[in-house]
């Protein structure tokens, strides 16, 4: 198991190596985008719920998931990042980043489960992410209606929600 903050560190170094692999110097009409603030928070509820329901129950990381208002949030995570506002973020290389990446690239299992989820969600824009957790019948959406807003969304939801729904 690893820590929120680890996760969202392979996410921010994944979207760096993607934008460098993929983007043409010279095209100015390129899709590849950096990772806000928002987008990253929606990719750990993703990564958490796949880890889950693949993993029978085990977690990625230990941390809760709190229903604020444009969705799903690890807080801790938050913390972290949220001098950025809505701009990309980014990770310098250092010896300790590049540790924590080479760790969870090393579990084959999670690396797996992390490229799955970024293949099939860092996609969407941060809104359409965010639009995707406020349907009705999401984690999200069950516990403002049972509990309000910035309520922890119960792991056992989560579970059951990608066991039915989004992990095939």
């Amino acid at each position: 198991m690893f820590n929120a903050s680890d996760i969202a560190l392979w996410f921010i170094y994944k979207t760096k190596a993607e934008i460098k692999d993929n983007v043409a110097e010279n095209d100015e009409y390129e899709v590849y985008e950096g990772i806000t603030h928002l987008k990253l928070q929606k990719l750990l509820y993703y990564a958490q719920g796949v880890t889950l329901s693949m993993l029978n129950g085990k977690k990625l990381f230990n941390e809760k998931i709190i229903a604020w208002e444009h969705g799903p949030v690890v807080s801790e995570v938050y913390t972290i990042y949220k001098d950025y506002g809505r701009n990309f973020l980014d990770a310098l290389s250092t010896e300790i980043n590049d540790s924590i990446i080479e760790n969870i690239e090393s579990n084959s299992e999670i690396s797996k489960i992390l490229n799955l989820v970024y293949d099939n969600f860092a996609i969407y824009t941060a809104w359409q992410l965010r639009d995707m957790t406020h349907k009705i019948g999401t984690p999200w959406d069950i516990t403002v209606r049972e509990k309000g807003l910035n309520s922890e969304i119960p792991v056992s939801l989560i579970k059951k929600y990608f066991d039915e729904y989004v992990v095939e």
